[in-house]
């Protein structure tokens, strides 16, 4: 719950038209956010399955694929909501144990180019991944999985609702957990007790996309 000094800060806080990003508060976040994740911009969305589902319709057109987990958050708990607004094919991926997917599973996931299949477009991670015991996803993996996504002309996606968490675990540099990932999000609702919110990341071209499908949904 927030705490007493979290509310008064609500309270004071300086507002303005977020939809015209004429809220100081709002930007002054965003800026923040997206200089601790090492991206260029951010867009605050009222909680992270929007998050997660603003970014999928970015980077994935209808008819499209997305490759992710069978125990990933977009898959059980958002609603099938890339499929009923975004029109987006999903290929769940077991899961191991340790919260990572098989990367020669990733790589032989990927589709072919052939009118029969949908093109795939996108493969999401999830840091830390909540349903394999909140495991901690590393760099090394994260990288490996970048290299296949870029090898194959596809994004990366990270739900990294606890992605801070991750980094506590692992001892690492936030950044060093986001660097190749094309879009990220981040729960504020999560390890800094706010009420609501999440974070989305990623490129000045992704976010101005971001923040129009936003201002859809």
């Amino acid at each position: 719950q927030p705490s007493k000094l979290m509310l008064d800060n609500l309270i004071q806080a300086p507002l303005g038209d977020d939809v015209f990003v004429e809220d100081p508060t709002v930007n002054k976040l965003e800026d923040h956010a997206a200089k601790l994740l090492g991206k260029e911009k951010a867009l605050l969305v009222p909680s992270g399955t929007m998050g997660n589902l603003v970014a999928i319709l970015v980077h994935a057109p209808r008819g499209s694929e997305v490759i992710l987990g069978d125990c990933s958050h977009t898959f059980i708990y958002e609603a099938g909501g890339i499929s009923a607004f975004g029109g987006i094919h999903s290929h769940q991926l077991k899961n191991e144990s340790d919260g990572t997917i098989n990367t020669e599973s990733i790589e032989s996931a990927i589709r072919q180019n052939n009118v029969h299949f949908p093109r795939t477009a996108l493969i999401c991670l999830e840091n830390t991944q909540n349903m394999c015991f909140g495991s901690p996803i590393s760099t090394t993996y994260t990288n490996g999985v970048s290299q296949i996504a870029k090898k194959n002309n596809l994004k990366l996606h990270i739900d990294g609702a606890r992605i801070f968490n991750a980094a506590v675990a692992l001892n690492v540099d936030i950044r060093e957990l986001t660097k190749n990932a094309d879009s990220i999000t981040f729960c504020l609702s999560k390890g800094l007790s706010a009420p609501i919110g999440s974070v989305l990341c990623g490129t000045k071209e992704f976010i101005h996309e971001a923040r129009r499908i936003r201002k859809a949904l």
